[in-house]
């Protein structure tokens, strides 16, 4: 399974319904954020459930921002969220998000 990109309000949406969702924020030229891509992978190669979706914010900054705004959570990129039907349980960011911890937080 690879993360699912969000690009639009309607994609956000979708993910806002789920009953669990992880959202990964990330620059696309970061290389924090690039660390972060790669943690959530080994985390989605190991753990189907739940689905991993991403925001890449540089291209969609506005979305990112907005939906932060929306959770009451703030932006930062790199950034993953865990959600409950659009609302956060947990977030970190930078170099805290990292498989074993994400794996931990999900009871694995």
């Amino acid at each position: 399974m690879t993360m699912i990109p969000i690009t639009d309000e309607a994609g956000w949406q979708k993910v806002a319904a789920l009953p669990t969702a992880l959202v990964l924020k990330h620059g696309a030229r970061c290389p924090i954020s690039a660390h972060a891509r790669d943690e959530c992978t080994s985390f989605e190669s190991v753990h189907e459930d739940p689905p991993v979706y991403s925001i890449e914010v540089t291209e969609h900054g506005d979305l990112s921002r907005s939906i932060a705004t929306a959770i009451g959570v703030e932006h930062q990129s790199p950034q993953l969220l865990h959600l409950s039907h659009g609302k956060p349980e947990w977030h970190v960011d930078h170099y805290d998000i990292t498989a074993d911890d994400v794996a931990s937080r999900m009871g694995r």
